[in-house]
């Protein structure tokens, strides 16, 4: 089973095995990482196209295709050898910031989906060789109020999630500007707002949607404001935790296929502007989970440092017949490794460049470096 662990990307994992081969997607490329059995250690085999920020990699397994999307002028990137070769393969896609990836099965033909900043949405149904634009996601009111408070404040499409049964209904989370609906395979999508309210600190701050498969109206929505349950497909919302609970800034969600009550929940203690002011600049990261269907939470973090002081910018979840594997990537460069459901933690590699979202990784550099760093974002790179 290959697991793919990149802010952006694929982060669930399915088969008849444990994990055997990971793609860890950072500032300066894609890690790559093997071991032997699920009883051995990781380790490094080799690094691939490091010349570019990777916000998302997919691994498509039918095919055995990997694709990688950069941030910056990264673009979309593709490899039929488990990355030895990689070519382009973004016709169509008028933009060079790949923010995600997605794929889905319909009955045996693949579709893929590459969101975008600033924020658009295409579809490819020939393994990325041609891709096609959803107009229709710029077409929703409110457009016009989309923006991202980082240079160069434009909004991405961050993330898609499938329902599970039905494979015309997903959902875009836009950050910052929209949770969308569509159940027509993207010709038209409708907003989604319930969960609003006057007391936000951000704008429709929407990260991630995972959805319950044994009930695809019950999901939940990772914001900068928290996490919000919905039990009738997103239109209302009950919000459940907020940004005064452990994980003020949550991104990274997963839920446990052997158990759909029980949920991880990857992210900060509080936003990212705040991490430099943090004693020893530190954004207090860490690891929640919830046995009972989001109603209580407790920590999950026994092998993790405390504090840990680069941000868990990216959560894959490994499941195989015997059981639930977690991993986790810092913004400092660490990679963490659970196999009991997070109860304890094992570090797998420390020393590489950074996995983040866009310029997160920033706020744990000098100030000098934190600055030139800015202004090449506002520049677009």
């Amino acid at each position: 089973m290959v697991v793919c662990l990149s802010p952006n990307g694929a982060a669930i994992s399915k088969s008849d095995e444990p994990a055997d081969e990971m793609l860890v997607g950072t500032i300066r490329g894609v890690v790559h990482f093997e071991r032997d059995t699920a009883d051995l250690p990781w380790k490094e085999v080799k690094r691939s196209i490091e010349d570019v920020h990777v916000s998302s990699v997919l691994f498509e397994k039918t095919t055995g295709s990997i694709f990688v999307g950069g941030h910056g002028q990264g673009g979309l990137w593709y490899s039929s050898d488990k990355g030895e070769t990689w070519e382009q393969r973004q016709s169509g896609i008028e933009e060079n910031h790949i923010f995600h990836l997605a794929a889905q099965n319909r009955d045996g033909a693949i579709r893929l989906l590459a969101g975008v900043e600033p924020a658009s949405l295409y579809f490819s149904d020939d393994l990325g060789l041609n891709w096609t634009k959803l107009p229709a996601l710029n077409k929703v009111p409110g457009t016009e109020k989309w923006t991202f408070p980082p240079p160069p404040h434009l909004a991405h499409a961050k993330n898609v999630s499938w329902h599970p049964s039905d494979p015309d209904t997903f959902y875009v989370c836009v950050e910052q500007g929209a949770l969308l609906k569509t159940t027509d395979a993207g010709q038209s999508f409708n907003e989604l707002a319930s969960y609003e309210s006057p007391n936000d600190l951000w704008y429709h701050d929407t990260h991630r949607i995972v959805i319950r498969d044994r009930n695809p109206k019950e999901m939940f929505l990772a914001s900068g404001e928290g996490i919000y349950y919905s039990a009738d497909a997103g239109e209302t919302w009950e919000h459940i935790q907020t940004r005064q609970d452990r994980l003020g800034y949550p991104d990274a969600m997963a839920i446990d296929p052997h158990n759909e009550d029980t949920i991880y929940i990857a992210g900060a203690g509080n936003p990212p502007r705040t991490w430099v002011d943090q004693q020893e600049g530190t954004s207090n990261a860490g690891v929640i989970r919830s046995d009972d269907g989001g109603k209580n939470w407790y920590e999950v973090s026994n092998g993790l440092p405390q504090p840990l002081k680069g941000n868990i910018e990216a959560m894959s979840l490994a499941s195989h017949p015997d059981g639930v594997e977690l991993f986790c990537g810092t913004a400092t460069g660490e990679v963490f490794y659970s196999a009991d459901r997070g109860a304890n933690w094992t570090e797998i590699a420390r020393g590489l460049p950074p996995v983040s979202k866009v310029h997160h990784y920033r706020w744990f550099l000098p100030k000098e470096e934190r600055l030139r760093i800015e202004e090449l974002a506002r520049a677009g790179f």
